[in-house]
């Protein structure tokens, strides 16, 4: 099916979704890899795994222009940025899909996770007790999952090692509503700011993303 979404969230940044149809051979004949992502692809095992990684390539090229694209480079910390480092740049993928957010301005975060009961078993891993409190039974495994996509998106905006779950990224009480906006902060011993985050929920899958 291809993308499925492309939005501007402001006038710098675009987010953007690909619902995954397409073939490892037709995902693979759009793009076109340098010698060191060759290297890297040819080191996945799975179909899934490279039609991940090819669609958010496939996705980029319809969020920028030819001109703006780059070759997509991974830093010491395993983070994405575009070789010409045009764009600030993050991306996730989940099953049957692949999202990414771009910024020419300033850091992105993004994360989208399909949503299962299973969730409540890792809850305690990445909630502190205060933020447990704070979840609505009513719409439990929906709200965990904007909690662990707000984190997510927040660890790849910060893009360091070291940043815990649990005492480094905070989220403010909210109320799920299917889509809408959460604050939460990132903090550490030299840093502490407040950040945006928009959540919503596309079928059974749970997208977040946050811009600084």
């Amino acid at each position: 099916m291809g993308i499925i979404l492309k939005r501007n969230i402001s006038e710098s940044a675009i987010v953007g979704l690909w619902e995954i149809n397409e073939t490892v051979d037709e995902l693979f004949s759009n793009v076109r890899l340098n010698d060191e992502e060759n290297e890297l692809y040819k080191g996945f095992c799975t179909d899934l795994r490279k039609q991940h990684w090819l669609s958010y390539r496939n996705l980029l090229r319809e969020l920028i222009t030819p001109e703006e694209y780059s070759h997509v480079n991974y830093d010491e910390v395993g983070k994405p940025y575009l070789q010409f480092k045009s764009h600030h740049l993050s991306v996730s993928h989940a099953g049957k899909f692949s999202a990414a957010i771009i910024n020419k301005n300033s850091l992105v975060g993004i994360d989208i996770e399909k949503v299962h009961p299973k969730i409540h078993k890792i809850v305690h891993k990445f909630l502190s007790e205060a933020e447990m409190k704070n979840i609505s039974p009513a719409n439990d495994i929906d709200s965990l999952y904007v909690c662990w996509g707000a984190k997510e998106a927040l660890y790849k905006l910060y893009g360091k090692k070291n940043l815990l779950f649990i005492e480094n990224i905070l989220l403010d009480p909210f109320v799920y509503n299917g889509a809408g906006d959460i604050t939460g902060t990132i903090s550490t011993n030299d840093f502490t700011q407040k950040f945006n985050l928009h959540y919503e929920k596309t079928g059974d899958y749970m997208l977040v993303f946050t811009l600084d």
